[in-house]
């Protein structure tokens, strides 16, 4: 059964020299080996979630308060320093799609790099059916990511981690495009990612978003649970990831 577990989880982050403001002391630090100031930082603290199939769950809160690092915790990026964390099903992590590219390599090798990170085999089916989505030109496959602009770059990155379906789909925010129409290309695709996945998880400022989406909202501050509110579950006709223009 598809199920999140975190029970009591804390994650902290050891911050190097974050007192050694004067350009001088960090240069005759060096010189001397003078070890630099140390610190922890607590991203997360004392956080318990259970979540089993058919949640959909908003993290909201200010900046700094730890929706982003919490995502990548359950994601597998972070390790936890204490408490355990229980993943059951497939994760696909809609955070940051750049994770693993290399925009010296063409696109059609940084797409199979990906779907390999990913756990998938790059058939060329596969590759080719990525690429269909994109809209772009077929020989823009052969060309490097540094020569794509940041609206193409993307278009492939989206499309080759929405490929296939998740049991627990990850959102940290709503994907920026350059432009409406793959705008409303990408919302539908992910909206069918969504409605497939047993849990969804976003993060995000927009509560209006998080009020059509999902089941319950978590508020975070400084890494703690603040407060949790449940929300009516959506009507289908309602479950839109943006405002409908007038």
């Amino acid at each position: 059964m598809v199920s999140i577990s975190l029970r009591n989880v804390c994650l902290d982050y050891p911050v190097y020299g974050a007192y050694d403001h004067s350009l001088k002391r960090r240069l005759l630090g060096h010189l001397i080996r003078e070890p630099g100031e140390m610190r922890i930082i607590r991203a997360v603290d004392d956080v318990t979630i259970q979540a089993e199939a058919g949640a959909r769950i908003g993290l909201t809160g200010a900046n700094g308060s730890g929706k982003s690092t919490l995502l990548r915790l359950i994601a597998g990026v972070y390790p936890p320093s204490s408490g355990s964390v229980a993943i059951q099903g497939k994760v696909v992590p809609l955070l940051g799609l750049n994770a693993g590219v290399n925009l010296d390599f063409v696109a059609e090798d940084n797409i199979a790099l990906l779907l390999r990170i990913s756990g998938r085999k790059p058939t060329r089916g596969v590759i080719d059916e990525i690429w269909a989505f994109t809209e772009l030109e077929t020989r823009m496959q052969r060309l490097p990511l540094r020569m794509f602009s940041s609206g193409m770059l993307m278009r492939v990155l989206f499309a080759t981690a929405t490929a296939f379906p998740a049991d627990i789909l990850l959102l940290d925010e709503w994907l920026s495009v350059v432009d409406e129409h793959f705008a409303e290309k990408a919302q539908a695709r992910l909206l069918k990612l969504m409605s497939q996945a047993a849990i969804v998880m976003i993060a995000s400022h927009d509560q209006p978003l998080l009020r059509r989406t999902c089941t319950s909202i978590i508020n975070l501050d400084h890494g703690r649970i603040a407060s949790t509110i449940t929300v009516s579950p959506p009507a289908p006709d309602a479950f839109e990831l943006r405002e409908k223009r007038a």
